[in-house]
């Protein structure tokens, strides 16, 4: 990590002032004086320094190099939006100081991993290397795609094909209910009809499908890995239930490759080490030459419908296919198993005593203070070490993996990008433990992954019901903590289930917003 030069004191900055007005011009460079924010170089720190940072990242005005040094605030190596994002919050005296002028050099230690047995045919005989800490990375900025094609599969041979296009946030529809007709684009290999529709993300992030208004799908979000849906199943058994969307890349056939690996899993105090599968997905033109992000998942035997996984599954790699067709950037996926123990593994030790959420009583012995460390010190590097990565990570689960994935981003706030809890089960903590545990982070120095919380809320699933009364407010809290509420997104639906098929159709919300394609909530 680069080290910057601290600030000059105001007293020594008057005292250059005032020598340079008696002193004669000399033949040598000016003396060039660091302000951290000082973007627009008129010595002192306004708004217009984060106008400076906002048009520079936008191509629309070059900084000269001491305004970059300036602008750099957060003692990283590229100008990101975060540097405007800490100017503002200095000038609300929500900070006292940027990070540039409180981060020491820290040298961190090798993570470690125990040597695997794989069941794949490649040995990695490559040196360990430490993990890449996420400060060391370039933040991303936010992207400028607008507009995408959006197509739907016609699978129950609908008369009328409508698209329902919407704000989530504020209720604005592009037209009146049922929307716009689709455009036809042609038949399939399965004699289904082909439509599409062209959405501006600017404006929405939600569709709804429907048969001229009748027979109509779940709130549908759309983003930067959204490109094709088809009607999967209904959401429950009721008939008051919606058909749900499955996710497919429209015209992409080739669904890249999967390696499983087995990696050793520490004994706890409840139970014994054991080999825990691991599953990485690689895109079609994965290439060694290139550095990818990685999407570290949990529950990994469900993420690409693994022969052992549920009836349902995330479609992980539809997701990271999508993403790539509307934007180029390509990832890699990392499905972590957690078939075996999986109450105890994913159940963060916030306190010793969790609940069950229908019972009321003692839920069961945490260890995901174990899984954490496993996370991070073995997998992570295992994957750095075999894969060409970026340094950018993000890390998702549903349920209890959710309530895990959360912990675990908070746990090493400098290692991921953004974390991904869909229906996590908070519930399993009182709010008060909640405040307890979140007053033992430091959120002071602008450490704070992107997050995205999902809630369903559907009247016939108590089970969902209870997480999202148990949860909703974790935005709330955490806010209250000193997390900067321009880094949550939190996102509900009335219809969801407490099941893959929905988490699946929002992960690519996720993934968008972890990787800032997509506004945090869009405004019409």
């Amino acid at each position: 990590m680069k080290t910057k030069s601290i600030i000059i004191t105001a007293v020594i900055l008057c005292l250059l002032i005032a020598l340079s007005s008696v002193m004669p011009v000399m033949g040598s460079a000016a003396v060039s004086v660091t302000m951290y924010g000082d973007a627009n170089e008129n010595s002192q720190l306004d708004i217009s320094d984060v106008s400076y940072i906002q048009q520079a990242l936008a191509k629309l005005r070059t900084l000269s190099d001491q305004a970059l040094i300036n602008a750099k605030v957060t003692d990283g190596i590229n100008l990101s939006i975060t540097d405007a994002t800490l100017i503002q919050q200095k000038l609300a005296k929500l900070i006292d100081k940027f990070p540039v002028e409180t981060i020491e050099p820290s040298s961190e230690e090798s993570s470690l991993y125990t040597q695997p047995t794989t069941e794949s045919t490649t040995e990695t005989t490559e040196p360990e290397t430490e993990s890449t800490s996420q400060s060391e990375t370039e933040e991303p900025v936010d992207h400028s795609l607008k507009n995408i094609d959006i197509y739907f599969s016609n699978n129950k041979s609908w008369t009328n094909v409508n698209i329902y296009i919407f704000n989530s946030s504020t209720g604005s529809a592009k037209s009146e209910w049922p929307g716009d007709k689709m455009t036809y684009v042609k038949t399939n290999d399965y004699g289904e009809k082909i439509y599409k529709t062209n959405i501006d993300l600017e404006k929405y992030d939600r569709v709804i499908f429907s048969n001229n208004g009748s027979d109509q799908t779940t709130d549908t979000p759309v983003s930067a890995a959204s490109s094709g849906f088809f009607i999967n199943k209904k959401g429950g058994t009721s008939k008051k239930d919606k058909w749900v969307c499955g996710l497919y890349p429209y015209d992409e056939s080739d669904e890249g490759t999967i390696k499983t690996v087995n990696l050793s899993y520490p004994k706890s105090a409840t139970y014994k080490a054991y080999n825990k599968k691991i599953f990485i997905w690689l895109p079609k033109d994965y290439s060694s030459s290139k550095k990818y992000s990685v999407l570290y998942m949990l529950d990994g035997q469900n993420i690409f419908g693994t022969p052992n996984g549920s009836v349902n599954e995330w479609e992980a790699d539809e997701t990271a296919i999508s993403l790539h067709k509307n934007t180029g950037e390509d990832i890699i996926v990392v499905g972590i198993d957690n078939s075996v123990n999986r109450d105890s593994e994913l159940t963060p030790p916030i306190t010793d005593t969790p609940t069950n959420p229908q019972t009321h009583e003692k839920f069961t012995t945490p260890t995901g203070d174990v899984f954490n460390n496993f996370v991070i010190n073995t997998v992570i590097p295992y994957v750095e070490e075999n894969y060409p990565t970026n340094g950018i990570r993000g890390i998702a689960g549903s349920s209890s993996g959710g309530i895990e994935a959360f912990y675990i981003g908070m746990e090493n706030r400098n290692m991921f990008r953004y974390i991904g809890a869909l229906s996590p089960a908070f519930l399993l903590f009182g709010e008060s433990d909640w405040h307890t545990y979140l007053e033992t982070l430091d959120f002071s120095k602008g450490n704070m992954p992107k997050l995205h919380i999902f809630f369903g809320n559907c009247e016939r699933d108590l089970l969902e019901q209870a997480i999202y009364n148990g949860g909703i407010n974790m935005e709330n809290w955490l806010i209250q903590a000193g997390y900067n509420k321009s880094k949550i997104l939190t996102t509900t639906d009335n219809d969801a289930y407490h099941n893959e098929l929905f988490w699946a159709v929002v992960l690519p919300e996720t993934v968008s917003f972890g990787l800032s394609y997509n506004p945090q909530r869009p405004v019409s």
